[in-house]
């Protein structure tokens, strides 16, 4: 298990803001959020504890469930000093072994790449703590009243950032050891130090700044702008299923993994969750793959029957290409059942399914004029288009 604590609990003080500079908006998104979303997508980040000020915990859960950020399981409050904050965090974790990683970020470094995370946890296991960091490239002197004492040599010299990644078992002794000789420390590794362990530094690019500023804050939107710009992959799938409505009256009706009360469902092998089979296809059609059935009537012949069982094979091949769900257009032709009631639960279900914000999908219904069989309420057909993008790392 590898634990992620994203630290977010400062007052803020050198922005000069009424508010936690974490939920300052960049590109019209909170801080905080950009910072979520890179260890929410991260695959190597099973949970993440959020550290933040008492007064700004329900802010952060409402960016955790508008967002489907299901990796995030705890939020809780920060302490006086960074460093109790990030004690707070780790005191929560539960059963996590002395060889699992906490990786510990700043919220307020909204710019790391999930490359970056993935090299400090590799560095961790191996070496037992790493942290993030780059060289250091202008001149450094240091002063006394204003005036040059000595020009430091810069060689061999990094500024550190975060990620940090320690094993469990160290940290907490780490930890331990800091409060029996009562030791401040304004990052996490130095506490790893103070125990005279080694700490690898994984070096990570520029642009993974601590944003302190109103100029970091510009420098951080311009950089997510040229990166949001940036599609080194994308692709555009096509898919369509349909099926009649069952002559079994007990049968339900399931669309996008969401069962849609007091409706007769579809007739099907599975449970005929149409929009699910279109999606399968849009997708599988985008990544070169084949058709539903060809993977769908194995599984069924092995009693599998959820739908979203078969959208998982399609979404593993996807995440083997590096590839994600950027949104999912859904369009159903059905004279019945009138599905405007239901379509917020059912992007709520797909939302949680794909892993991707609930307003990159669209539902939308017609019944054609009942021109075909669907317009006139003996069935249900559906088209999905996909657009699919590769993340950068």
């Amino acid at each position: 298990m590898n634990f992620a604590i994203i630290v977010a609990a400062g007052k803020s003080k050198r922005m000069g803001k009424n508010v936690d500079k974490v939920l300052l908006p960049i590109l019209n998104k909170p801080m905080i959020y950009h910072t979520l979303k890179i260890f929410q997508d991260c695959d190597l980040i099973d949970e993440i504890i959020v550290v933040v000020q008492k007064d700004d915990i329900e802010k952060i859960n409402k960016i955790r469930n508008q967002n489907n950020f299901n990796k995030i399981k705890k939020i809780i409050a920060g302490g006086k000093e960074r460093q109790d904050s990030v004690y707070n965090g780790l005191i929560s974790i539960e059963n996590a072994g002395n060889e699992n990683i906490v990786v510990v970020h700043n919220g307020s470094n909204p710019l790391v790449r999930d490359g970056e995370i993935v090299n400090c946890i590799n560095a961790a296991k191996r070496y037992g703590a790493a942290a993030a960091g780059f060289p250091l490239k202008d001149t450094i002197k240091k002063t006394k009243e204003d005036f040059v004492e000595k020009t430091i040599d810069r060689g061999n010299i990094y500024q550190v950032q975060t990620p940090q990644a320690i094993k469990y078992g160290l940290f907490v002794d780490a930890f331990s050891n800091a409060k029996n000789k009562k030791l401040q420390f304004t990052d996490d590794v130095s506490l790893v130090e103070a125990l005279d362990k080694k700490v690898k530094i994984v070096p990570c690019s520029y642009e993974n700044i601590k944003i302190t500023t109103d100029d970091d804050l510009k420098i951080a939107e311009a950089v997510l702008m040229r990166r949001n710009s940036i599609n080194t992959s994308f692709r555009v799938g096509f898919g369509q299923d349909s099926h009649k409505f069952s002559s079994d009256k007990n049968k339900k009706l399931v669309l996008g993994g969401c069962t849609v009360p007091n409706e007769i469902g579809l007739e099907s092998n599975s449970n005929g969750d149409v929009i699910l089979h279109a999606l399968f296809n849009a997708i599988s059609s985008a990544i070169g793959e084949k058709s539903l059935g060809f993977y769908a009537d194995p599984m069924f012949k092995k009693g599998v029957t959820d739908s979203k069982e078969y959208l998982k094979v399609i979404l593993n091949k996807l995440s083997k290409k590096n590839l994600k769900i950027n949104n999912a257009s859904i369009m159903i032709e059905a004279k019945k059942p009138r599905l405007d009631a239901h379509t917020d639960s059912i992007k709520n279900s797909l939302s949680k399914i794909l892993s991707i914000e609930k307003e990159k999908i669209g539902v939308a219904c017609t019944s054609g004029d009942e021109l075909t069989s669907f317009g006139q309420g003996k069935g249900m057909q559906c088209f999905v288009a996909v657009s699919l993008h590769c993340p950068q790392n």
